[in-house]
């Protein structure tokens, strides 16, 4: 899945005391992925009402026991108003409970999980202005659910 450029100077928008693209970096892909990785994408764009940073990590190697890849991209956007981020959370959930989606606890103002069983594993993310999600996509045997859940809550208490 080719996002756009990869590239390390992308910019990013400091908002409060914390900056977007430093939210998730390799170590928590690494985490989340269960081996080494490396950066594929990394794409930020600034609109009128909103700013999105989006970026792509890649394990090195193949699992070697289902011979897939694994993949985690995290997605993040800040709305100038909090309207847009709950118009945002709440399109992508309704466009999805009959798909699996299912509301969860303890995350944010309002948070949702997503699985695709041994495809994907999805946790979207709305706390005020800002909505994120991180998705494992390309599931492997090393990939770790509790991990991303774990750094899932990490930057839900950052923002």
């Amino acid at each position: 899945m080719n996002l756009g450029h990869a590239h390390p100077q992308y910019y990013s928008l400091k908002i409060d005391k914390f900056n977007s693209a430093k939210l998730f970096a390799r170590a928590e892909a690494v985490k989340i992925l269960g081996t080494a990785a490396h950066l594929t994408d990394s794409v930020s764009k600034k609109e009128a009402s909103s700013f999105t940073y989006l970026c792509g990590y890649q394990a090195d190697m193949a699992d070697p026991k289902t011979g897939k890849i694994g993949a985690v991209y995290f997605f993040f956007e800040e709305y100038q108003i909090i309207d847009g981020a709950i118009k945002r959370f709440s399109d992508v959930y309704l466009s999805n409970r009959t798909h699996g989606m299912v509301k969860i606890d303890n995350f944010g103002d309002e948070a949702v999980y997503h699985t695709g069983n041994q495809n994907f594993d999805l946790v979207m993310v709305r706390k005020g202005k800002y909505v994120f999600n991180i998705k494992i996509n390309t599931r492997t045997s090393s990939s770790s659910l509790s991990e991303l859940k774990k750094i899932v809550k990490e930057i839900t208490e950052k923002i």
